[in-house]
């Protein structure tokens, strides 16, 4: 079969897509077309019919908008690509380019496509795992915890809408793994920052791009609506042949308004934008402990080092509300794991306010914690202290492969950070708000 039956431009135009993925005609040109007769195969369908209880009437939903696929000869073309484009989307570290997609040209079949589209990605992605030699344990599980909840919808509602494709691609595809506490998936790094390492100490100090506005507390000025015009500034970058002058980010996850310069014979790079880190996510339930971070980051490197070779891994990065250094001030620092994991890490301050933490404080991305009925020490803690008017922020953080062996150890964070943290935080609210 010839390696392009269609052309990009006339998939598109005839499938009728309405979100695909920016820059995907240059992978479409890499793609070298199959001979598969099926988008899915039956007897795995017939699997998961059986192993989710689907009724025949949901079964012929989804079997009729399969049949309608591959009877179209050039959406079921463009869509083996789409396929193929999916499983090895993430390990590009294209993470967040797909997302739901409709094409009008299946008329009243077009509802289920995204999920369909994320079915068909399972067989392939494990035949990818089984020939990287990756053993079973680590992948077999991963593409059924999205399927429970997705099935489940329809069963009881009919309803086979993806409510976070890009989320759930990342198990349909197996690109995320569980190592030990933790989920992993290779990323990207863009912010505007870049990270040095001192010769002879070791210590690693993140210096901010010019041109970006904080508050006096370190924080992007406006996040949660929040402005300081009075106290603002502004970051700086002044660099040549011998040192780089910038505003460095105190690892307690603000931007410190004094610059400090180092000397490029003393410093070497030790993160830069476009380097591949590992993004951690955070599941829910017990164990969430600098113990367990420690040990899922250790197992990480061991497994991407061995079964992905070619993704140089430059350390870890997430983002979270679980990182708002802020949650020090209303928990027991030595008693409160979430402070414990934060204090592990080098955080820094982001584009997202408190939304986050509304949601997994209060159950509501809206929520206002001022007007709740509070039934957690965390809920009254945060309450007590938003009433000062401060606000909560979702952080990231970083934390580079050569400081794995030590977390547990505080690597970023020293005692004078903590300090200088307490000195500057809220600090554009005023006295009268303290």
């Amino acid at each position: 079969m010839e390696n392009k039956i269609f052309a990009y431009e006339e998939c598109v135009r005839y499938c009728g897509f309405d979100n695909l993925p920016e820059g995907l005609e240059t992978y479409y040109k890499q793609y070298v077309a199959d001979a598969s007769t099926c988008l899915i195969e039956r007897e795995f369908l017939n699997q998961l019919f059986a192993r989710f209880q689907v009724p025949e009437q949901k079964q012929k939903l989804l079997g009729n908008a399969l049949d309608a696929i591959e009877n179209d000869k050039m959406l079921f073309h463009f869509t083996k690509f789409l396929v193929w484009d999916m499983c090895s989307a993430r390990n590009r570290c294209d993470v967040d380019n797909y997302n739901n997609l409709t094409p009008e040209c299946l008329g009243e079949h077009k509802k289920p496509y995204s999920f369909l589209l994320l079915l068909a990605c399972v067989r392939p992605s494990i035949k990818q795992m089984e020939q990287r030699g990756i053993p079973k344990e680590y992948y077999e599980k991963i593409p059924y915890q999205p399927m429970e909840g997705q099935f489940k919808k329809l069963v009881e509602k009919g309803d086979v809408t993806v409510s976070d494709f890009p989320w759930d691609m990342n198990f349909y595809t197996c690109s995320i793994f569980l190592l030990d506490r933790f989920f992993f998936i290779p990323y990207r790094f863009e912010d505007n920052f870049t990270m040095y390492r001192n010769h002879n100490t070791k210590q690693v100090v993140a210096l901010r791009h010019g041109q970006e506005e904080f508050r006096r507390d370190g924080q992007r000025n406006g996040i949660n609506k929040v402005f300081d015009e009075e106290g603002k500034f502004q970051s700086i970058w002044k660099e040549d042949n011998t040192q780089i002058t910038a505003n460095p980010i105190n690892p307690m996850g603000y931007v410190e308004r004094k610059t400090v310069t180092l000397l490029k014979n003393e410093w070497e790079l030790a993160l830069e934008q476009g380097d591949i880190l590992l993004a951690l996510h955070v599941p829910s339930g017990p164990g969430y402990n600098p113990e367990r971070l420690k040990s899922s980051m250790a197992m990480a490197l061991e497994f991407y080092g061995k079964y992905f070779p070619e993704i140089p891994v430059k350390g870890f990065w997430s983002e979270s509300w679980l990182y708002d250094s802020r949650l020090s001030l209303i928990l027991d620092v030595d008693k409160s794991n979430i402070v414990k994991v934060q204090r592990q890490f080098y955080l820094y301050p982001i584009e997202e306010g408190d939304d986050m933490f509304r949601y997994e404080a209060f159950g509501d991305w809206k929520a206002d914690p001022l007007k709740a009925n509070p039934t957690t020490s965390l809920q009254k803690a945060a309450i007590e202290y938003m009433k000062t008017g401060a606000r909560f922020n979702t952080l990231s953080m970083i934390v580079l492969k050569e400081e794995v062996d030590v977390v547990g150890n505080m690597p970023y964070i020293t005692e004078d950070d903590i300090a200088h943290f307490h000195e500057v935080v809220d600090s554009h609210l005023g006295k009268e708000n303290q």
